[in-house]
């Protein structure tokens, strides 16, 4: 289905139509709704996911600017249509979904938090050091695939203070936040050591079982 934020298209596939509370699922930087096809056969009920603008069937914005609180509205416009729903998201989308359950306390109840590509972003301060196009020079080793935006690498980028990200984690109800061998950037250590957040262990789908079961 079509949704509208501001100027921008964006794509919501409807992945399960089970009877039961919905799952809205949000994707790594680079990836889109097809990325969750194992997580739609875990979820009881009704399972969304949103192609974020720039990605997928979404269209793309005029200009190229991207940053997690553009990609926070989108998800704020899925969840609109859905009304209340558990979230999951992985790389910035874990982050997006972070910012989403802090900001809509009222409609997310929970959110698993899972790695991925755009997790930890620039790191927690600013770095004035860098270039200003460093974020959009072109790395061959890790490109895009096709069809995204190739200034979403803007993303990749953009800083993550700690204390912004405590301030959603501690407006949340609950925070799941499956860990694995990977990168734990410091906005995400320090969600870990809110109230509302648990680190857990496994892959998604015990992840997916963690966030059914609360």
């Amino acid at each position: 289905m079509r949704l509208r934020h501001a100027r921008i298209e964006l794509e919501l596939h409807e992945l399960s139509r089970r009877q039961g509370p919905a799952l809205l699922l949000l994707h790594a930087l680079g990836g889109s709704s097809a990325d969750w096809a194992e997580a739609a056969a875990l979820w009881a009920g009704r399972v969304y996911a949103l192609d974020f603008c720039g990605h997928g069937r979404s269209h793309w914005v005029r200009g190229g600017v991207y940053y997690p609180e553009l990609l926070a509205g989108d998800a704020d416009a899925a969840l609109a249509h859905l009304g209340t729903a558990a979230v999951a998201g992985a790389g910035v989308g874990a982050y997006v979904a972070l910012l989403l359950a802090g900001a809509r306390r009222d409609l997310v109840h929970a959110a698993l938090l899972l790695p991925g590509r755009g997790l930890a972003g620039g790191g927690g301060e600013p770095d004035f050091d860098r270039p200003l196009l460093a974020a959009f020079t072109p790395d061959r080793a890790t490109p895009l695939p096709h069809g995204s935006d190739p200034a979403l690498r803007g993303l990749e980028c953009d800083p993550r203070p700690t204390v912004y990200a405590t301030r959603f984690a501690t407006a949340a109800r609950r925070l799941l936040l499956l860990e694995d061998s990977g990168e734990r950037p410091p906005w995400w250590m320090a969600v870990r050591d809110t109230p509302a957040a648990r680190a857990v262990t496994g892959d998604l789908r015990s992840g997916i079982v963690e966030l059914a079961a609360g």
